[in-house]
């Protein structure tokens, strides 16, 4: 298995990060983007796979474009078994004019209900998928809820934009 903070990186050779968490099956990693994903941990790889050196740059872009793989992020769904007093206290961090508009395009879906009848596990799923800011990312910027906010901002605009 893999350790807090370790580099790694997929065996495809798109995609490599430093390890936030192994939970099981699964490894959380951040990577330079600050985008963080999750894979299976035989995915992953704790040595650069060929043609990718150690810095994670390609050695051949020509050949690499070549055999590039269609890739489908995992999702990661909040289920209310796994709730704990963080959770509540880093949706509790969400702006209220955040919740205000995920809200709204919620209820805009056919037969969604109440966004105020979901409970905590919904809320922060809806916010992720709206957003495109996972639970993680929500947790990782709840210090600085004025950066929190303009990450949603631009997720949320995103998903206008598609309604």
């Amino acid at each position: 298995m893999f350790s807090v903070g370790q580099q790694v990186w997929h065996r495809d050779g798109q995609r490599s990060g430093k390890v936030l968490e192994c939970d099981g099956d699964r490894v959380f990693i951040v990577q330079d983007n600050g985008a963080e994903v999750d894979f299976r941990a035989s995915d992953l790889t704790a040595a650069p796979p060929a043609g990718v050196n150690a810095a994670g740059a390609r050695l051949n872009d020509d050949r690499q474009a070549a055999r590039s793989v269609a890739y489908v992020m995992p999702s990661r769904t909040l289920i209310a078994a796994e709730i704990s007093p963080e959770h509540v206290r880093v949706l509790g961090i969400v702006p209220v004019r955040m919740l205000q508009a995920v809200a709204a395009l919620f209820e805009r879906r056919p037969s969604a209900g109440k966004f105020s009848a979901l409970g905590v596990a919904e809320k922060l799923n809806v916010i992720a998928e709206i957003t495109a800011v996972p639970y993680r990312t929500m947790r990782e910027y709840s210090d600085r809820p004025g950066e929190l906010g303009l990450l949603m901002g631009k997720g949320l605009a995103d998903s206008r934009k598609t309604v």
